[in-house]
């Protein structure tokens, strides 16, 4: 009968520990989707698409620096990046992108699926390099291609009627 109690402790606190943690990551998710909203809307910037993702880092950063969920924003302006944890927010104009390539791997972190990677001139001068997971690694290439080459991005998925990507 102890066990039995035991258990039970042990799984309501596990519950409790859940749903806490997805109130959490809710909360800063929306924090950052309030950021960009506030970025976008002080340049007066036309958003294309924003789509939740994983990011895995900074070249510059090396590897031992924070990854983790955020949110990454194409606007007319270029690529914005906001990471949840820590609050760090990265942007990219059009113009200072050299290279876009899809590899499985960045920074020894390998994932089953392809990566949006963008190359980059920095704010110094000095080549860089960030990765991130999506769900629609593709539209993000094709998006990108046409922003650099100063047209107009394809619809996002869902605005094409595929429904949100998936």
């Amino acid at each position: 009968m102890l066990a039995l109690v035991i258990i039970l402790v042990v799984v309501a606190n596990l519950l409790v520990d859940l749903v806490f943690i997805a109130w959490w990551v809710r909360r800063l998710r929306a924090e950052a989707a309030e950021r960009l909203r506030e970025i976008t809307e002080e340049g007066k910037e036309k958003v294309y698409n924003v789509e939740d993702c994983n990011y895995l880092g900074r070249l510059s950063k090396g590897y031992r620096q924070w990854r983790g969920n955020g949110l990454l924003a194409l606007t007319d302006r270029g690529l914005r990046f906001r990471q949840l944890i820590p609050q760090t927010e990265i942007f990219i104009p059009p113009d200072s992108i050299t290279a876009i390539s899809g590899p499985r791997s960045f920074l020894g972190k390998s994932k089953s699926r392809e990566l949006l990677r963008v190359d980059f001139t920095d704010e110094a001068g000095a080549e860089d390099a960030c990765a991130w997971l999506l769900s629609s690694p593709g539209w993000w290439f094709a998006a990108l291609e046409a922003l650099r080459a100063g047209e107009e991005p394809p619809d996002a998925p869902w605005e094409a009627g595929s429904g949100r990507p998936s």
